[in-house]
């Protein structure tokens, strides 16, 4: 199936060679957003005030220091900057902590090289596990037998029935801090991508753990009861050292990568994690992804993406719920970078496939003190499916069982680069919030 699908991308490389005359002006910068792009270094940084249904309300500083250049380079209308660093410190009332040091660094020592590397520590308190593979998507929340269509429900008869003893039923906690290094590098429009992560991961189901009720602390409960991850024990139940080299090729025709109004971005990323790697852990992981974007008319645009992600072999069940594409690594189906309206990992298996649409409508932008921010109003609609099998969604797609979530919100471009998002979405079985930066689909 990996080759079946390399030889896919191999096509459709083809075709943007053949096509590439027609479309060398989607990857540019229209003139309008060129003349309001700044040259040189500055800053751009604010107070992390963050919410999710997930996590709590976050709290946090992320500091940015950017460089564009200068407009007589001639990739300056091309490349979104030349460098991005930031500095992030986050945590969340719910327990998630998310603290890093990243650097996106285009034109390494004047090549066509692209590095990107960060140094993470991440712990969630409450990470989420509702079990995996396609039969166990193709039920609602179920416990003891007994199915609940709403969220609302099952958390009400089962989570918070006697006296909290199955509160943490569907959560256990993950330490796991990491470093990444990623290279790219650019053929024109073709990019190739050669990484490689290492990470430690701790896992701690909450069976006989005690914990704290309310925003900021309060009344204390003991999960008495198993919870599911102890009871199914999947592989990584142990967690250990999880590390792996990447191997991804992309057709980047987007016009400005953060915030891109017209162009198609298309990438194919292989995943392979080995002991020789340092990983204590043997598996693979083949992830496409094809974006599109259209500018109808000004300051309108739809954009849609469709995710397609496998993977087999010795794969921790924290593992098995990414889609691996090669700029970014996402959580299964749920959270509010795939399935907005679920909860983050609702549904996660060895292969998964994802749709996303969204309408974004500039209604207008300002420009205090030298910052320019840009305001977009966003409705979107987001699908996707689980399987067992890297086949199964060619020949037994289950179009019945497909979830799909809708909603809206408003995006801020600030200074072009960096894009904050409020979303809220829908689902048959909940609803959500995200309050965070990037769009979803990028």
């Amino acid at each position: 199936m990996h080759k079946r699908l390399l030889w896919i991308f191999v096509c459709l490389w083809a075709v943007s060679v053949f096509l590439q005359g027609n479309l060398a002006i989607a990857a540019r910068m229209s003139d309008e957003d060129l003349a309001k792009k700044r040259e040189g270094w500055y800053p751009t940084g604010l107070p992390l005030v963050n919410f999710s249904s997930d996590t709590g309300l976050g709290y946090g500083l992320r500091i940015f220091l950017y460089n564009n250049g200068s407009k007589s380079d001639p990739d300056f209308a091309y490349a979104p900057y030349f460098t991005q660093m930031y500095i992030q410190y986050f945590a969340t009332t719910a327990g998630w902590q998310y603290h890093e040091f990243n650097i996106d660094q285009f034109k390494v020592f004047g090549t066509d090289f692209r590095v990107r590397t960060s140094v993470v520590f991440e712990k969630k308190l409450n990470a989420n596990f509702f079990g995996h593979g396609a039969e166990n998507a193709q039920r609602p929340l179920t416990f003891a037998g007994k199915e609940y269509e709403k969220y609302k429900d099952y958390q009400d008869e089962v989570l918070k029935a006697n006296n909290y003893a199955n509160y943490k039923y569907n959560n256990y906690t993950i330490t796991a801090p990491k470093f990444s290094f990623d290279i790219y590098r650019n053929f024109e429009f073709l990019r190739f991508l050669l990484g490689y992560q290492v990470r430690r991961v701790e896992i701690d189901p909450w069976d006989n753990r005690e914990f704290e009720l309310g925003l900021f602390g309060g009344d204390t409960y003991r999960q008495t009861q198993p919870t599911l991850l102890s009871q199914l024990q999947p592989t990584g139940y142990e967690g250990g050292w999880t590390s792996f080299a990447r191997l991804g090729v992309a057709i980047d025709m987007r016009d400005f990568e953060p915030d891109p109004k017209n162009g198609f971005y298309i990438d194919y990323a292989f995943e392979i994690s080995r002991g020789f790697l340092g990983s204590e852990y043997d598996y693979v992981r083949s992830t496409v992804g094809l974006r599109g974007y259209i500018s109808p008319i000004r300051n309108f645009m739809v954009a849609a993406r469709v995710g397609y992600t496998d993977s087999s072999g010795d794969v921790p069940f924290y593992e098995k719920g990414i889609f691996a594409f090669a700029m970014n690594r996402y959580g299964g189906l749920g959270g509010f970078r795939t399935l907005r309206g679920y909860m983050e990992d609702r549904f996660i298996a060895n292969t998964m496939t994802l749709g996303n649409i969204e309408a974004r409508y500039q209604f207008g932008e300002i420009n205090p003190f030298g910052q320019l921010f840009a305001f977009k109003i966003v409705l979107f609609c987001d699908t996707g499916n689980v399987y067992d099998n890297a086949k199964d969604p060619f020949t037994e797609p289950r179009f019945g069982d497909y979830k799909v979530a809708y909603g809206g919100g408003l995006v801020i471009a600030w200074n072009q680069n960096t894009i904050i998002h409020f979303y809220y979405g829908m689902s048959a079985e909940e609803s959500a919030i995200s309050i965070n930066f990037n769009h979803s689909l990028e």
